[in-house]
Parts: C-alpha cells; structure tokens; sequence
C-alpha cells in the first residue's frame, strides 16, 4: 500500500535538492484484526516526519492526516490510507521551476479488495491544484502548485454487517468512519451528536438488508 515519491529541482539560491519520501498505506484486514493504517509494506519502514521533509526540502507540508471512510468495510475494518498535501513555496525563498516530481504508487486505478465479505479499501489518488494529476510519469511543479497524494485503503474480512456495533461505534468517535458510513456500510444507526447506538433502528437495518 505504500507509495514512493521523489522530489527534485533547484533552491532559490541555484543549490540543486533531491529528496525521497514513502508514504504508507492501509493494510488489508485479516480474520482477527482490524488492518494497520499507514503501513509501509513489505519494508515496515517508518514514515517520515514532516519536519525532516521541510527541514531537507524547499517544500512545505500543508496537510498529513488519515483518510476517514478509506478502509475497507468488513467484520474487520481495513486500515486507512492517508493524505498528504504539499505546497511549493511562492515567497522569496521559492524554488526555481520547474520542481520536478516523479511518483510509484499502486491501487490508483482498482482498489484493494476485501475477501469473505469484506469490501475494498479506498482507491489511491494523485491531484495537482485540486485536478487529477498522473500518478505513473513526471510531474512538473511551479511555485504555488499544490499536491494531493492519497494513500489506498486496506480490504475489509468478512461481512460488515457482523461487525460488533460497539467497535463501529469506537471507530465513529476515533474519526474513521463517518456516520453515514456507519449507517450504510456496517448497518449500524449512531446519533452524530452523542455518539450513542440505536440499537432498534441498527437491528431494522441489518435485518432488513
């Protein structure tokens, strides 16, 4: 689920910079555990700081933040991808364009699939200045451009509709699943202001699938 990154050009000051970053992603489900988020797999790297990255590059780093809804529904949930947004500076100490940026990363085009039940992950995603971008070739990046990489999802196991509602519940508050995917995905009704279970509307849901 990882992605690999590199970055390159020259600073203001005609010094030439490189730099490699690999973001992890969701990890896939199995039958008696919820899936890793942001795991960098096979290597079981770390992720990078974001102040190693801003320190070692012209860049800086808007955003890095798990993708709620990304992992893949199932009585074990997938765990979830993550975004990470870069800006090119536009200020005196901006890069000279263009700020190359060449990216490998899978699941952009179909996303990691559950199994037993389960349901796929959330697909990867590249955007430059909030548009589609190309995720297989190089991308040529000017001061004040801003990237969006968005790691997959993990797979769900098995039936989300036998997922234990409490663990549901948990994953609403910890901010992984939304209500609604709650409601639609796992059958389960959640009040979005208390966070309480109704368990007679959760039973109609499920019963009535």
């Amino acid at each position: 689920p990882a992605q690999t990154n590199i970055f390159y050009g020259r600073r203001h000051d005609d010094r030439p910079w490189l730099t490699m970053i690999i973001r992890g992603g969701g990890m896939g489900a199995n039958s008696k555990m919820d899936g890793h988020h942001c795991a960098i797999f096979p290597a079981n790297g770390a992720n990078t700081p974001v102040e190693i990255f801003e320190s070692d590059t012209p860049l800086l780093v808007e955003a890095r933040e798990l993708v709620p809804d990304s992992g893949g529904p199932g009585r074990m949930r997938g765990g979830l991808g993550r975004k990470m947004v870069i800006r090119v500076p536009d200020d005196e100490y901006a890069p000279q364009p263009p700020v190359t940026r060449a990216i490998q990363a899978g699941r952009c085009k179909y996303p990691p699939e559950g199994i037993f039940g389960g349901k796929p992950g959330a697909k990867a995603q590249f955007l430059v200045n909030g548009e589609p971008g190309d995720p297989s070739g190089l991308t040529f990046c000017k001061p004040g451009d801003v990237v969006a990489f968005y790691s997959a999802g993990g797979g769900g196991y098995g039936d989300p509709f036998e997922r234990d509602p409490e663990m549901v519940r948990r994953d609403v508050i910890y901010g992984y699943v939304s209500v609604e995917q709650a409601r639609e995905d796992y059958g389960v009704v959640i009040d979005p202001e208390t966070f309480e279970i109704d368990y007679k509307a959760t039973e109609r849901m499920r019963s009535g699938r």
